[in-house]
C-alpha cells in the first residue's frame, strides 16, 4: 500500500478506524450515548479536515480510488453531514434512550462506503461501497422498526442483487470492471441491460422512484438522525456514483440512455413526490416527499451529464433537508401530525423562524440558495434540449409551496389544551439555525460555493 493509495482512501478510512474505535468504546454499558455521538462527529470533521487538506492528487489502488475535485468535495460534505447527524442523535432524547452504543458506530461505517462510492472508478469498489453504505442502515432502520424496516431490507437485498448481477453483465460485455472500460464499450444488450441495473441500484440509494417506495414509511418510523442520513448522505453517494458512472460512458453511444433514463426517473420522482406531499399530514412523511423531490432535481442536473450543478444542489439539498428534520427532534410525539406543529411558533419563535427559511428554500424562494439550486438545475435542463422536464419542475415547485405552506401555517396555529410542550433541544435549534443561515448566504453570495461546484467534474 503506497502513499498514494492511503490519501485516496484517507475519508473512507478515517470514518471506519473511527466506527471501529467507537464500536469499542461503546462495549462498557456505563458509556452514554451522547458521549459517543460527540466523539463521533469530531471524528467525522477530522475526516472531513484530512479530505479538503489532502486535496486532489494521484488515483490510488491502481486507478480503483479516484482523488479528484469531486471525490475531495462530496467526501468531505459527507463527513460534515455526519457531524451534524451524530450531534443531532446525542442531542435526541428518545433516541438515547433506545438507542445503543453501537448505532454510532454504524452510522460512520456508512458514512465511510458513502466515501467510497464517491471515489469509485470501479464497479466492484462501487459494489463494495454500496454495500457498507447500507448493512449499516438495514440494522438502524429495522432493529425498532417493524415492517417499515423490514420492507427497505428486502427492497435494498432485492435491489443488490439486481445491481450485482448487473455489474456481471458489465464484467462480461467489457472484460473489465474499471470504468474506463465502460467507456470504449460497444452498444450491446449485455452493456445496456448491465448499465440499466446498476441505474436500478443507484437510484434506489438517491431516493428516486419506482426504485424508493420504501422511503416514506421508513422515514416515518426512522429516528430523526438516521431519517437524516437516509435522506442526505445516501443520496451524495448515489449521485457521486452515478455520475462519475455516467462520465465514463456518456460520450459513447450510452449518452442517450442515461439521459433518457434519468430524465424520466427524475419527473416520474418530482411529480408523484409533490402529489403526496400537498395531500400528507404526517410531518416525517411529508418531509419524506419534499426530500425525495429534491431527488428528482438533482436526476435534472444528472440527466443534463452538468455534475457541476448536481454537485451545488446536493450541498444545498443537505443544508435544507438537513434543517428542516432537525425541527422533528424538538416535537414530543414520535410521528408527530401537523396538529402536533400547533403553537410551535408561540413557544419556539427561532426554531420557526430558521424552519421558515428552510421552507422557502425547499420551495425555491428567492434570496435563499433553493432559488439559485433550481436556477443551476433548469439551465442544464434547457442546454440538454429538456423542455418538458423544466415544465415538470416549475409545476411540482407550485404544488411544494402548497405543501411547506401548510406545515409554516400549521406552527402559527394555536396549541390544544392537551399539547406537551415541545422540547428544549438546543442542538437540534442550534442546527436549524446555521442550516437557514447557511441557505441565506449561499442564496446571498454564492460565489464560493460555486467556484467549489465548478471542481466537481468527473
Amino acid at each position: 500500500m503506497t502513499e498514494a493509495d492511503l490519501e485516496a482512501a484517507a475519508p473512507a478510512l478515517i470514518l471506519a478506524a473511527s466506527a471501529i474505535v467507537l464500536m469499542a468504546a461503546a462495549l462498557p454499558r456505563r458509556v452514554r450515548l451522547r458521549a459517543l455521538a460527540w466523539l463521533g462527529a469530531l471524528l467525522a470533521v477530522v475526516a472531513a479536515t484530512a479530505a479538503i487538506a489532502l486535496g486532489p492528487g494521484p488515483a490510488g489502488f491502481t486507478g480503483t480510488l479516484a482523488r479528484d475535485g469531486a471525490s475531495v468535495v462530496l467526501a468531505a460534505l459527507i463527513a460534515i453531514v455526519t457531524a451534524a447527524n451524530l450531534a443531532l442523535m446525542g442531542a435526541d432524547p428518545r433516541h438515547a434512550r433506545r438507542a445503543v452504543g453501537g448505532d454510532v458506530a454504524l452510522v460512520l461505517f456508512s458514512a465511510s462506503g458513502a466515501a467510497l462510492m464517491v471515489a469509485a472508478t470501479d464497479l466492484l469498489v462501487l459494489f463494495a461501497g454500496m454495500a457498507l453504505l447500507s448493512l449499516p442502515l438495514y440494522v438502524l432502520t429495522g432493529r425498532r422498526h417493524g415492517q417499515a424496516g423490514l420492507r427497505y431490507l428486502l427492497l435494498g437485498a432485492a435491489i443488490g442483487a439486481v445491481t450485482i448481477y448487473g455489474i456481471a453483465l458489465l464484467y462480461t460485455a467489457t472484460g473489465e470492471s474499471g470504468y474506463a472500460s465502460l467507456g470504449r464499450a460497444t452498444r450491446n444488450p449485455l452493456y445496456l441491460a448491465g448499465l440499466a441495473l446498476a441505474l436500478a441500484g443507484l437510484a434506489f440509494h438517491a431516493g428516486l422512484l419506482p426504485f424508493s417506495v420504501w422511503a416514506p414509511a421508513t422515514h416515518q418510523t426512522a429516528p430523526p438522525a438516521i431519517s437524516t442520513h437516509l435522506a442526505i448522505v445516501a443520496k451524495i453517494a448515489a449521485f457521486g456514483g452515478l455520475l462519475r458512472l455516467i462520465a465514463a460512458t456518456g460520450s459513447g453511444d450510452a449518452g442517450l440512455d442515461w439521459e433518457v433514463s434519468l430524465a424520466v426517473l427524475a419527473a416520474l420522482t418530482i411529480a408523484v413526490g409533490a402529489l403526496s406531499a400537498i395531500t400528507e399530514r404526517r410531518v416525517k412523511r411529508l418531509l419524506a416527499y419534499l426530500a425525495m423531490m429534491q431527488a428528482g432535481y438533482i436526476a435534472i442536473a444528472a440527466a443534463g451529464q452538468a455534475a457541476p450543478a448536481a454537485a451545488f444542489y446536493l450541498v444545498v439539498d443537505a443544508a435544507l433537508i438537513g434543517g428542516a428534520l432537525a425541527v422533528l427532534v424538538t416535537l414530543p410525539a414520535d410521528d408527530p401530525s401537523l396538529d402536533d406543529l400547533a403553537g410551535l411558533a408561540r413557544q419556539r419563535p427561532l426554531l420557526v423562524l430558521g424552519f421558515g427559511v428552510l421552507l422557502m428554500g425547499l420551495i425555491g424562494l428567492p434570496p435563499t440558495a433553493g432559488f439559485l439550486a433550481k436556477l443551476y438545475v433548469f439551465e442544464a435542463a434547457a442546454r440538454a434540449q429538456l423542455l418538458w422536464l423544466i415544465v415538470v419542475g416549475a409545476l411540482a415547485t407550485v404544488l411544494s409551496a402548497v405543501a411547506c405552506a401548510r406545515l409554516l401555517l400549521a406552527c402559527f396555529a394555536p396549541p390544544r389544551l392537551d399539547a406537551i410542550a415541545p422540547t428544549r433541544a438546543r442542538v437540534a435549534t442550534t442546527l436549524v439555525l446555521a442550516a437557514a443561515v447557511v441557505a441565506i448566504a449561499v442564496g446571498v453570495v454564492p460565489g464560493p460555493l460555486l467556484d467549489a461546484a465548478q471542481a466537481v467534474r468527473f
